[in-house]
């Protein structure tokens, strides 16, 4: 009787430890997963996408300005206060990378707002200078060979530029923003003689 007792106790003994353990085990599992870093979103690129409207160039110094315009595709208006909500970087053609951008070569207009379903012009600018100034007075046919042009000298210029992109961290929208001033700049010329040619 008393033998039968202690094998009781210690099978009781036994799988208190075991039941112990796996309480121990368990407990350790769910403090290790939590405490894992929390994977992020993957970027969302079809959220806010742009299309190419133009090149233009601003200031004393003539600098250069790429023209988009953004859409917003979602149900939420989208809003940028400034430019510590993003990053900004240009796409390279041949290693097909990133460049960010660290010296203010490139900036936008703060704060950036688009309500839902709706579009807005964004503007890049480049502080990079092009030679010859727009005259705003010009007819219509020779603004259109100036911005010819600018596409062209552009083109030249940054032959490894295919684009721009923003990235925001906050809501994991990635922005492209394509290269258009290629196409753009193999528009014939209206005005045959104009003096806007590089």
């Amino acid at each position: 009787m008393l033998e039968s007792w202690k094998k009781i106790a210690i099978k009781a003994a036994g799988f208190g430890a075991g039941f112990a353990l796996l309480a121990a085990l368990i407990i350790w599992t769910f403090a290790w997963w939590s405490a894992r870093p929390v994977k992020p979103k993957p970027w969302n690129t079809s959220a806010i996408t742009a299309s190419f409207e133009g090149l233009d160039a601003e200031g004393d110094k003539n600098t250069l300005v790429f023209v988009y315009t953004l859409q917003n595709n979602t149900d939420f208006d989208y809003r940028i206060s400034d430019e510590n909500e993003i990053h900004l970087a240009a796409t390279l053609r041949k290693s097909k990378s990133l460049s960010f951008d660290t010296s203010k070569f490139l900036k936008t207009d703060y704060p950036l707002y688009i309500p839902a379903k709706q579009r807005v012009r964004f503007m890049l600018h480049v502080n990079y200078p092009y030679a010859i100034k727009e005259d705003m007075s010009a007819t219509d046919d020779l603004r259109h060979d100036w911005e010819t042009t600018v596409c062209q000298y552009v083109d030249k210029q940054f032959s490894n530029l295919e684009g721009f992109v923003l990235l925001d961290d906050n809501s994991r929208y990635q922005v492209n923003m394509p290269n258009g001033w290629t196409s753009r700049g193999k528009e014939s010329l209206r005005v045959k003689s104009s003096a806007n040619a590089n």
